[in-house]
Order: structure tokens, then sequence, then C-alpha cells
């Protein structure tokens, strides 16, 4: 009767040493289960640590408390792109502030800028930009000089540039102040078009070139003329020049060497130089004059 005690009387030890030895029995009968259902599937090793794998991946899944009912994924979101916001529009820029910037723009870019809006078309035509203009060796710039001559420019340089006809029907005065047309090429009729135009004139330069009497009689309406160089000019008669030279009081500085002229022609210019011309260039026509 001693052997069979009641459950109360049994000490903790045993109780626990029990339990163990219970919860390790189950633990080995489930890892033999594991390993005969994977050996009766004639698995690989490679399958069976896919397998291993799988079991430990679900049992970390289950773990957690947000993982009851759902399974839980971390997701990583895409950075935001910083997009370069700048506080200041062109469009809120003043007008003042604006023409500075273009006036350290060449002549081309200006000319595409103004095709932009309307507003970059009125900043870009402005009278402050277009003082002074130069278009040396430039081709095909008819379209260019027309719309360079409508913006009251002062000072203009188309040296060796090629010019086309100008299709110019307006009748206002130019602006022009200084001008150098020297070896361009253009018509005698782009010419007449534009110093027909100049009442302001002070310097010119049209060496090179094919005149005409129309074009020396514009001449003579400059009375501010100082300098002007004519060198190696043809198809104006002896008439015209001195016609020209008589009403260009203010003149100071002559140049018409080297042109198309005969004894008339220098007969005509040194009888009508004004008193206030202090440098006179006549070079070239040695073959022409005769000691008389």
């Amino acid at each position: 009767m001693s052997e069979y005690r009641p459950l109360q009387e049994l000490p903790c030890s045993s109780l626990q040493a029990s339990v163990l030895s219970q919860s390790k029995k189950s633990n080995k009968r489930k890892s033999r289960s594991f390993l005969s259902e994977d050996l009766d599937m004639e698995s690989t090793p490679a399958e069976l640590i896919q397998q291993c794998s799988r079991h430990k991946h679900q049992q970390l899944i289950c773990r957690g408390k947000e993982n009851d009912r759902s399974r839980f994924v971390l997701a990583r979101r895409p950075r935001r792109r910083k997009v370069a916001m700048s506080d200041v529009s062109w469009d809120h820029l003043p007008d003042e502030l604006l023409l500075r910037i273009l006036f350290y723009l060449p002549l081309q870019d200006l000319l595409r800028m103004s095709i932009v809006c309307k507003r970059w078309h009125r900043l870009v035509f402005d009278e402050s930009l277009w003082h002074s203009v130069d278009l040396e060796e430039l081709t095909h710039m008819g379209p260019a000089l027309q719309q360079v001559l409508k913006t009251g420019v002062r000072r203009l340089r188309c040296p060796r540039s090629f010019v086309e006809e100008l299709c110019w029907t307006g009748t206002r005065p130019l602006q022009i102040v200084q001008l150098d047309l020297s070896s361009a090429i253009i018509p005698t009729s782009a010419v007449e078009s534009i110093v027909c135009r100049c009442r302001l004139l002070e310097c010119l330069s049209l060496e090179g070139l094919q005149l005409s009497d129309h074009i020396m009689d514009s001449l003579s309406r400059n009375p501010d003329m100082l300098q002007l160089n004519l060198s190696g000019c043809s198809g104006f008669s002896a008439a015209s020049v001195g016609d020209t030279l008589r009403l260009l009081s203010q003149l100071k500085q002559l140049n018409m060497s080297w042109c198309d002229f005969g004894s008339s022609h220098v007969k005509s210019v040194i009888s009508s130089l004004s008193r206030s011309v202090t440098h006179l260039n006549l070079s070239g026509y040695r073959h022409s004059l005769s000691l008389q």
C-alpha cells in the first residue's frame, strides 16, 4: 500500500522531471516523423534544405502580435524626388533687370528670344539694347539687318558681311551716328535705302562699295559729318562729289584714295574741300594727274 501514494503527496521535483521527460519524448517523435516523411518522399539534400528553410520562415512570420491573422510584409517606400522650386520667376523680374541681363547676350540669341512671348519681344527690341551693333563678317543677314535698323541703333558695323536686298518700305529716319559698311557685299540699292534715311551721321565708311550720285546727294544731308571714308569706291560723277563736299562744312577727315577717279574727279575734290578738313588722303591718282 505504501507504493501507491496520493498525487498531492508526490514531491515537486519528481513532477517536473516527469513533465520534462514527456515533452522530450514528444519532440523526438515529431522530429522522427518529420524526417521519416522527408525520407519517404525521396527528396534530395537541396530540396530538404529548402523545405527546412520554408518551415523556419513560416515560424518567423507567425511570431509577433500583428501576424496572428494576416501575413506581415515589410515594404520600402520610394524616396520622393526633390523638386527644385524657385521662389523667383522670370515673370516677376522687373524690366530694368531683364534688360541688364539681355545686354550681355549675342545678337543671334536676342533674335531667338524675341519670338518667345510678347513681353520678351518688347524687351529684346528696346532701344537701350541697340545703341551699338556689330555684324562683322555675317552672311545672309538681310532680315537681321532690316530688323536692327528698326530698333533705333546708333552705331552699326557691318564690314565684310553679305547683305541681300532690303525689303524696306518705311520712311522713318534712322538714328545712326556711326556706320561702317567697308568691303561688304551689298547691292547699291540696299546702300541707298540705308543712307537716304540717315540725317545724323558723323562717321561713315563705305570703302570698296559701288555707289551712285543719289547716294552722294544723300550724304550731303548730314551736316554733322566729321569722318568720311570713300576709299576704293566707284560709280559717282565728279559733279556729285563736289556738291557733297561743299555742304559738309564740319568735315575733318576725308579718305578718297584709290577710287575710280579721273582728273576731273580729283580737281572737283580739291576745289570743294572745306577749310575744316585736317586729314586728307588722295593716294593712287598719280597716273591721272598732270602738272600745269
